[in-house]
């Protein structure tokens, strides 16, 4: 008997395009706010280097609308958390995992290739690296995997798989949605020069949730792909 194919919600009914772009201006708006706060009240200056504490807490800010609006979507608007893929199986950790892990290891050294190639001097790691630098001991090491390791894998995928990519479902063939998703999703970090990595494991995951109808295995490959990164700098390999 063949396999049923995955049933999954109308997006467009509940939610649309202008919820995926309320969801970012807001967090970056909250970001901006909370930094300035931050700056204000913790008397820094634009050029000192904030602790991590206070990286995590802009982190936060920005999961404001990340992960305010899908919540907001549920509770007054009567969508399901499963409408927006929120599920998993028990295999979904390996079956995602491996992927997130061989996509850092070897997918993205081969797409930077040719930009080494051509500037050996280029420091892809550098904002990274600025960032597990911070951890200092293991609360900072714990802060920056909850941070990094768990939380964003979680609220992004939600965010930019769960509502985004299905948003765009609505509008456009899956594909196309896929890759608007990925580059939506690369945008929104402001990060000009990871840019391609984060489209790369933005189409992985979206790939993955588009066949699985639900977002486990693309939060595993998520937190397998940032694990790594921040595995690999805390290590100092790659540094």
């Amino acid at each position: 008997m063949e396999d049923q194919p995955v049933e999954v919600a109308e997006p467009g009914r509940a939610w649309g395009i202008g919820h995926v772009a309320a969801g970012v201006v807001i967090g970056m708006v909250a970001s901006v706010v909370v930094a300035g706060l931050i700056f204000t009240l913790g008397d820094y200056e634009v050029d000192d280097v904030l602790p991590l504490s206070m990286v995590a807490v802009m982190q936060a800010a920005l999961w404001v609308g990340l992960l305010g609006v899908p919540l907001w979507l549920v509770v007054a608007r009567g969508v399901r958390w499963s409408d927006l893929g929120w599920g998993a199986r028990a295999r979904d950790a390996w079956g995602g995992l491996w992927v997130g892990v061989v996509c850092q290891i070897f997918v993205v050294p081969v797409i930077y290739l040719p930009l080494l190639l051509l500037n050996d001097d280029l420091d892809v790691s550098a904002p990274a690296r600025e960032l597990t630098d911070k951890a200092d001991g293991l609360g900072g090491v714990l802060l920056l995997v909850l941070t990094v390791v768990i939380g964003a894998p979680i609220v992004e995928e939600v965010f930019f798989r769960g509502l985004a990519l299905r948003a765009f479902e609505a509008l456009m063939r899956p594909r196309i949605a896929l890759m608007v998703s990925a580059v939506v999703f690369g945008f929104a970090h402001l990060q000009p020069l990871q840019f391609p990595a984060l489209v790369t494991i933005g189409l992985v995951c979206g790939w993955l949730a588009q066949r699985d109808g639900r977002l486990g295995r693309a939060v595993w490959a998520h937190l397998g792909f940032n694990a790594v990164a921040v595995t690999m700098l805390l290590v100092g390999v790659g540094g």
